[in-house]
């Protein structure tokens, strides 16, 4: 029972490197790829002064339940896919 726990786990922690990874890249491409309007600079100003400067805060505590929120989908993908195996 302890082997396929730490497996899960290890799934699991997978998920979370995995998101994170992703949102990486993603603002990445997002910036590298942003071009400025100069035509529709000042329409959008009233909504920029309201906006915080670098994105957004999260309390500590949701963003440890995002993680064990990923963590507990990869062991629900594990021991899925162990019952779907076990099947056949």
């Amino acid at each position: 029972m302890k082997k396929p726990f730490i497996r899960a786990l290890v799934l699991g922690l997978i998920f979370v490197f995995v998101f994170y990874a992703f949102q990486m890249l993603q603002g990445l491409y997002l910036t590298l790829n942003y071009v400025p309007d100069i035509v529709e600079t000042y329409e959008s100003d009233d909504y920029l002064q309201q906006k915080v400067a670098f994105g957004y805060v999260l309390s500590p505590v949701w963003r440890t339940l995002e993680i064990l929120g990923l963590m507990l989908l990869g062991i629900i993908v594990y021991y899925a896919g162990r019952i779907l195996r076990k099947k056949k």
